[in-house]
Parts: C-alpha cells; structure tokens; sequence
C-alpha cells in the first residue's frame, strides 16, 4: 500500500512545514524531552507517521539522542532504526485503544513502564484513538502520567480530543494536526509518483488531492486505485473518482432533506448494488452540507454554484444541521458495521420515524 510504502519517516517527510519546525524545536535539546505528547486531529493527516518518527528519532544510535552530532534527525541505517522499519524493536510499543480500551489493558502497560529500555535508550507508548478509553482507564494512564520514569515517553493519538479527560491533556505537549491543504497533499502524491516512476500530470494529481478530503491516507489510496488504469487521462480519472456511478450525491441528499424515506432507501440500494462506496458517498454528502450551511450563512465559496451547495443552502438552516448530524454519526459508524450501506441506511429509515 502506499500510504504505508511512502508515510514519512523523518521530520524533513512531513509535508506541514509548522510540524515539521515544532518537531525540531521540541527535540533541539537532548536533555529536556516531554514525557507526553498528545496529537490531535482528522484521520489521515499523520498523527500515527509523526508518532512513529518522534519513538524512532529518540532512539536513533547516530543522531543527538545517540550521542552523535546535533541533528535529531533518525539516520535511518543504524540497528535501531533497521529494526524499527521491521517492527521488531520492543523498545516501542503501539496500542490500540479502540480495541483495548479497558482497565486491565491500562495496567498491563502501566505493569511494563518501571523496566528499563531493552535496546534503546527510551521506551516510547504510542496510544491510539486515545479517547475510546474507559473512565477507569483514564484513570489508571493518568497516575503513570503523573510521574513517569525518566526513560519513558507517551504518545497519545485521537480525533476526538474533546472526549480526553482534561486532567490527561494537560499532562501532555499538543500537537494540532489540521487537515492537509490541496498543496501539501500534491507534495505528498509527488513523492509516491516520483518513487514508483508513475507518469502522472499535476492535474490528475490536483484533482486526486481534492478528493481525498484533506487526508494524506485517502489521497494515496485514490492515487493506488487510479494507477490500476491503462487511461490516465484527467477526464477518465474524473469519471473513476466519481466512484463509476451516474447516481449524483445531491440527488440523494435532497432525498435525505426532503424527508422522503422510501425513495431515498431505494437510491442507497441502488447505490450499493452499483458497487458504489458507502465511505465516499458519506463524505461527499457531508461536503455537500459543509458548503451549503456556508453559503446559508452568507459565506462566498468558489464554484458554490457547481458543487450544489446553492441548491443546499434553501432549505432550512435546522434541517442542514441535523442532517450534518445524522450524517456524520453514520460516517463514524462506518468501521464497525457488518454491511458498508447499512449506517447510511439507517439515516434515511430515521428521518421517516421522526415525522411520525
């Protein structure tokens, strides 16, 4: 894959140019590293790439931290880092709290912190999706937290920074990771095409860095799906990235806004036996009430009346609102539902109930 393939594997990598000099003012001095980092925002804009950069940099045998030079720059070639690359350097340990959100899981990591690195010179514990922790679970991070030993640093990773007890955030240095702008994510596909001597005009790749939402992850697999063409021509990518339906997003959500159940359950179903992609269809239709409460609000946007968000912006200001709602609750159930349809399903059933 070649989000994995190409994610950045040192500060220069990182395609924000304000991270990039936050990391080398934060690690200009060896001796007065944070022993927690908290790094917030969208999916796919970097936090685990940056979290496993910041574990790899402080292990390096031949930067500052080795006790060579005064770069804090990983070398990239050294034991450490090789085994890094490989997964089998135990000094780092990554957990998922989506799936290990319990007490007992806390403990176990708290059980390991007071050992001593094996091979490094930091033991780093990188945390994602931090918030879905339990209560007990902050509970039981924030007393490791609190007072660490020197040779250990946390990495915690979340979208939803809101849900983070404020007793944990305030233990921890912030890192605000924004949404990548359409330049920083051509300079990301740049470096995948450059790699794979993929022969790729700037607009396909423009227009690639438009629909992939603001994430670098999602930019690299439309650039993957795209590759797979014999036509690479910018009017058949457009039509592939249109996820090869005729059925518009629109059409749905006037559907959706209009309370017309029946029809809009029969517009999914469509949809879905298409071949259609639940996760795009979700994010094109919360784009499409993203500019349309702008424009209601009397915010200028360009091309507002090709996007659709003028047709958005008539209906009432409550109606977008709650639909953003619906819509972005169904957007989060995505991973955890057994049919990709059936969040979104959900939502147009919905909308019938609360007429009754």
């Amino acid at each position: 894959m070649y989000y994995l393939k190409y994610r950045p594997q040192k500060i220069a990598d990182i395609d924000h140019k304000e991270r990039r000099q936050l990391l080398l003012d934060v690690f200009s001095k060896k001796n007065d590293i944070p022993h927690a980092f908290l790094l917030v925002g969208p999916k796919g804009t970097g936090k685990t790439s940056t979290a496993r950069i910041i574990a790899k940099l402080l292990n390096c045998q031949n930067n500052m931290f080795g006790g060579k030079g005064t770069s804090p720059e990983p070398c990239g070639v050294c034991d450490n880092c090789m085994d890094f690359a490989k997964n089998r350097f135990f000094d780092v340990n990554e957990l998922d709290a989506a799936s290990n959100r319990g007490i007992d899981d806390i403990r176990a990591l708290r059980d390991g912190v007071g050992y001593s690195p094996v091979k490094g010179k930091f033991k780093v514990y990188i945390i994602d999706e931090v918030h879905m922790l339990t209560k007990e679970a902050f509970n039981a991070l924030l007393k490791t937290l609190e007072e660490p030993p020197a040779f250990v640093v946390f990495i915690l990773a979340t979208t939803e920074p809101n849900k983070l007890p404020e007793t944990v955030v305030s233990r921890c240095i912030n890192v605000v990771f924004n949404k990548a702008t359409p330049d920083e994510l051509v300079h990301s596909l740049e470096r995948v095409v450059v790699g794979e001597k993929l022969v790729l005009k700037r607009p396909v790749l423009e227009l690639i860095a438009d629909k992939a939402g603001g994430s670098f992850r999602d930019g690299a697999k439309l650039l993957e799906l795209v590759v797979r063409m014999t036509d690479l021509s910018l009017e058949k990518v457009r039509l592939a990235l249109s996820n090869n339906s005729e059925k518009k997003p629109i059409e749905l959500l006037h559907l959706l806004l209009k309370h017309d159940s029946s029809a809009a359950i029969s517009w999914i179903y469509a949809f879905d036996r298409s071949g259609g992609s639940s996760e795009w269809l979700l994010s094109e239709l919360l784009k499409l009430l993203h500019d349309g409460l702008l424009v209601k609000k009397g915010v200028s946007l360009e091309n507002s009346e090709s996007n659709g968000a003028q047709e958005i912006s008539i209906y009432k200001l409550g109606e977008i609102t709650h639909q953003m709602k619906l819509l972005l609750e169904a957007y989060q159930q995505l991973k955890y539902a057994p049919i990709d349809s059936l969040p979104l399903l959900i939502v147009a059933a919905t909308i019938e109930a609360s007429q009754e």
